[in-house]
């Protein structure tokens, strides 16, 4: 509820003010389980993504935003939970998992955090997640300067089915290599 009350208050400031285009809705799935993957260069990143698609979307963020009890209230309220960066932080891969099967949309930035370099980087825990909850990947870019009143477009592509690897036995640097890949994809639909 507090999600689309959010939602609906932030979506027509952010359509204004940032010049909002979705392309590519078309490739949209129904429903979940489903792992949103969007790069990373802006604060703003997440609130964009989250009015941008008409799913309620769970996502992490860093556990620093969780300290000030009040804010960490709200964030939790609209489906967001800490995630302790730089380790693999255990009780968020299974708070990832456990929303995956129960059918929920997460939504994630594989680089891990803002990326302002445009440098190809990711984390291995991204492909990871979404090979063992079974999860397609929907791959999104956000093409933007972020300056207001210029075009901030959303690309959505289209899905990416990781089933090849479902009964692979990986390792860190396998999953690596796919959430790489998932990147890939997602620098190659923002050229358009």
């Amino acid at each position: 509820m507090l999600y689309r009350i959010v939602r609906g208050i932030l979506k027509p400031i952010f359509f204004l003010f940032y010049n909002v285009k979705v392309e590519g809705k078309h490739n949209l799935p129904a429903g979940g389980p489903l792992l949103i993957c969007a790069n990373h260069t802006n604060a703003i990143d997440p609130i964009i993504l989250a009015i941008s698609l008409p799913y309620k979307m769970h996502s992490m963020a860093k556990v620093e935003l969780f300290k000030n009890k009040f804010f960490g209230a709200f964030l939790r309220n609209i489906g967001v939970f800490p995630v302790k960066r730089g380790e693999a932080d255990m009780k968020s891969i299974k708070t990832c998992l456990k929303l995956l099967k129960e059918n929920k949309i997460m939504g994630m930035f594989p680089e891990g955090t803002r990326n302002k370099t445009g440098e190809l980087k990711a984390e291995p825990g991204v492909a990871m997640i979404a090979i063992r909850s079974n999860s397609p990947v929907l791959p999104i870019a956000i093409i933007s300067n972020y300056k207001f009143f210029s075009r901030t477009i959303v690309r959505i592509g289209k899905p990416m089915m990781l089933d090849k690897y479902y009964d692979e036995k990986l390792q860190s640097e396998d999953y690596l290599n796919i959430s790489m890949d998932i990147m890939r994809y997602i620098k190659d639909i923002s050229k358009g």
